[in-house]
């Protein structure tokens, strides 16, 4: 009997493991890559409604692009600025560039986007490069849609 319990316990251990293993980031990075936008933002609501997160601030501005990518640009402001409570530009100037150009994209201000634009352009770390190329493919691209605007990457696997 205890050789039949021991077979069931690694049974079932190494089936959880396998599935562990398999897992190794949250379900809503796939939802995202699928374009699943809506179920990202409402996952991701619900963490941060129950405290399950550990990173509301993370959490807040991954709902917004959610909403951003579905164009519902109202929700993606309102969790944009969610996203930033407490934090300011002197706790890191170079973010908070990137945070005031997309979240003028959000408003539709093409001027104030090209202000942070250019501020970021002029003075961005490598860390933040892709922040930049972000900004500036928003501004090139302002006519566009959040989703199309935002994929720099994707334009310069074409050329």
């Amino acid at each position: 009997m205890k050789k039949y319990l021991f077979l069931i316990f690694l049974l079932v251990n190494s089936i959880f493991l396998y599935s562990q293993n398999n897992q190794d980031e949250p379900i809503w990075w796939k939802w995202e890559r699928e374009g699943k936008y809506l179920e990202v933002a409402s996952h991701l609501l619900y963490i941060v409604e129950s405290d399950s997160t550990t990173n509301k601030h993370a959490d807040y501005l991954h709902i917004a692009r959610s909403y951003g990518y579905l164009n519902d640009y109202e929700k993606a402001i309102f969790y944009f600025k969610k996203s930033m409570i407490g934090l300011e530009e002197k706790n890191d100037e170079q973010f908070w560039w990137y945070y005031q150009g997309t979240l003028a994209f959000f408003e539709r201000n093409k001027d104030k986007l090209k202000i942070y634009l250019d501020k970021l352009e002029n003075n961005h770390s490598n860390y933040y490069k892709n922040n930049y190329l972000t900004l500036k493919s928003l501004y090139e691209n302002f006519e566009k849609g959040y989703l199309e605007a935002s994929r720099w990457k994707n334009n310069q696997t074409k050329n």
